[in-house]
């Protein structure tokens, strides 16, 4: 989710699930995602439960400023485009609205059989589920195995995959076979379809907690091959123009009307439902059926309305309206003031959850200024996190962080919880965060340290650039980060660019990145802590491809490298010891500037029932309902 990209920060990342644990799918929220919650003041914490009173029928619209990622679930990687694939796709495992450690059986009828060595998962499916019209028929393991091996054609270019599936027999040679022909998905030998009903996984380390995260993300709803074959054959695939569901929702197509009736049993299946940037609707998927499913599905139909590129105004439609959410974007400081304050709204139209997510200020290391580690221990020892963290609203949005993993992700505690880390090689406190305020003349020590005999930066390698967003919050983060560095003697060229330019054309294009990107973070692939270290800290991740590099600090440690290698097949019970002090190792090296743990804030009309899941953080489109019906 760079910020999975957490809203763009978005582009979308429970490893602590043991076989026994396992056995209770479908169980509570995890008890730290309840801590992370308990943060939040108990007025404002999100709702993860439909009302006891919840009707069926009515109309959700969901307000949005941007589009989502992909419409094809086997490419799409942003939290946003997830809410929609939990409406209209159903993968092998899925989540219950209060729950972030122990997915749920969906696709599956009951949790996976795993060996004693760790690297075999078998799972059995579910009998009746269907994919929608044009297809019609039953789905079947081979569409599971299907949709995988695709996910590593060019013409899907699927974001994770190969990070967390790449322990599958085969996975290599599967990939040196799409590169002869890319045209074709190629058979990956590690996943197995003995019958209709059964799907095999073979690993050749023993990876079956990572494995069993990632089949509950979007890779593994399932693909008809016989259908998308003609469209995956192009470069890119076009299947998200003709994407058959099966979940309860799908987005409108040639073969159903706007009640989801069926009214052309021989189209082609080509949504008509999808305007690109303006507009998604979704409808009821004809061939769902609800004793399959956990969701409920109250609502009949969703409008994803895009555009809305002022928070504020959206914020302020949807609080004085009706049957309205919001969708990618969270409510402006000024709107978070008014709500909590009670000053237009009733308090109870916003709320907040744990993003499972960070934002941090990235420092290129890779050049100087900020190859010398004192420098950069300087520029964070001044930074006021503080007035960082309220350019996007104070308090409720979350904490201010002193490392990287979050709240409600286990390693946390053992990072040093909501204190400060440790230094691995003294067990001190790392002083550099210890304000979160700043601390001026710390700052000109370690400045001292690294040559510069008056504490304030000199010469030419003080002439830095800074790229960030053009728009408030990130906007005006920009500016207080640049106020900062001004103070410690570097002269900020900052240029202020849309925010996907932000990542596509600067902070994720190696050849092109400034030396400081103030608005980068990340969120969680799943509740893991590799899932929030490996691909931004990992020196492996850095990518000279034009685009798509979200190690944004370049950091190329050997020794944490080598650590991040080993901890992929750390068990599960000692995951959070081992990444809690790899957080530590990270934090001594100084990459970058963590200065919030992200709360989501949402807001909503009076007469909607909002239901947030809490393992993506966005508004739960199938628990949702609308008071009346």
């Amino acid at each position: 989710m760079q910020l999975r990209r957490l809203r763009l920060l978005l582009p979308v990342p429970v490893l602590v699930v043991l076989a026994g644990v396992l056995s209770s799918c479908g169980g509570g929220g995890s008890s730290s995602t309840s801590s992370a919650t308990s943060a939040i003041p108990s007025q404002f914490q999100a709702p993860t439960a439909a009302p006891s009173d919840a009707k069926s029928g009515g109309h959700l619209t969901v307000l949005a400023e941007g589009d989502i990622d992909y419409m094809d679930p086997g490419a799409a990687y942003y939290q946003f485009t997830y809410q929609m694939d939990e409406a209209t796709q159903r993968g092998l495992l899925g989540w219950q609205p209060d729950d972030t450690t122990v997915p749920t059986p969906d696709l599956a009828d009951g949790p996976p059989d795993i060996s004693s060595d760790d690297k075999t998962l078998t799972f059995h499916l579910k009998s009746g589920v269907k994919f929608s019209p044009p297809v019609n028929r039953e789905v079947t393991s081979k569409d599971v195995k299907y949709a995988i091996e695709r996910s590593i054609m060019p013409g899907v270019a699927n974001g994770y995959t190969s990070v967390y599936l790449g322990a599958l027999e085969g996975f290599k040679e599967a990939q040196a076979a799409v590169k002869k022909n890319p045209t074709v998905a190629p058979n990956i030998s590690g996943i197995q379809t003995p019958d209709d009903h059964t799907i095999v996984f073979k690993l050749t380390q023993p990876e079956s907690a990572v494995v069993i995260q990632t089949l509950s993300l979007p890779v593994s709803a399932p693909v008809p091959e016989e259908y998308a074959k003609q469209f995956d054959a192009k470069t890119p695939s076009t299947y998200g123009n003709y994407v058959v569901f099966t979940g309860p929702y799908m987005v409108q197509n040639d073969c159903v009307s706007s009640s989801g009736k069926v009214t052309d049993p021989n189209c082609s299946g080509k949504l008509t439902g999808y305007t690109p940037g303006k507009e998604i609707d979704l409808v009821r998927n004809p061939n769902w059926d609800a004793n399959t499913d956990f969701r409920p599905a109250y609502l009949d139909s969703i409008t994803i309305q895009e555009g809305f590129t002022d928070p504020t105004t959206a914020s302020q439609k949807i609080l004085g309206g009706s049957d309205q959410v919001s969708g990618d974007f969270v409510p402006s400081k000024s709107i978070i003031q008014q709500v909590a304050s009670g000053q237009k709204y009733s308090p109870d139209q916003m709320s907040f959850s744990p993003s499972g997510g960070n934002r941090f200020v990235a420092l290129n290391t890779s050049e100087p200024p900020f190859n010398d580690i004192n420098v950069r221990k300087a520029v964070i020892a001044g930074t006021d996190r503080t007035a960082l963290r309220n350019t996007r609203g104070g308090e409720l949005v979350g904490a201010v962080a002193t490392h990287y993993i979050p709240p409600g992700i286990p390693g946390f505690e053992e990072a040093g919880g909501y204190g400060v880390p440790k230094d691995p090689s003294t067990g001190k406190p790392l002083d550099f965060l210890a304000n979160p305020n700043g601390n001026m003349q710390l700052a000109a020590s370690y400045m001292k340290k690294a040559g510069f005999k008056s504490g304030k930066c000199e010469g030419s390698d003080c002439d830095i650039t800074m790229v960030g967003d053009n728009t408030p919050p990130g906007s005006d983060t920009a500016t207080v980060m640049k106020d900062q560095l001004e103070k410690l003697g570097f002269n900020v060229n900052l240029q202020e660019v849309e925010h996907s330019s932000m990542y596509t054309r600067f902070c994720s294009v190696v050849k092109s990145e400034p030396n400081v990107c103030p608005n980068v973070g990340w969120i969680k692939d799943f509740n893991d802590p590799q899932s929030i270290l490996q691909v931004p800290f990992s020196g492996s991740t850095i990518t000279a491809s034009p685009a798509n590099n979200s190690n944004w600090s370049q950091l190329n440690d050997p020794t944490i490298n080598k650590a991040i290698d080993k901890g992929v097949t750390v068990p599960a019970d000692q995951r959070a010891s081992y990444w809690g002090k790899l957080d530590d190792q990270i934090s001594a090296q100084a990459p970058a500037i963590p200065w919030v743990w992200d709360n989501e804030g949402y807001v909503r009309s009076t007469d909607v029932n909002g239901v947030v899941n809490l393992f993506n953080a966005e508004w739960d489109l199938s628990f949702s309902s609308v008071t009346g019906g």
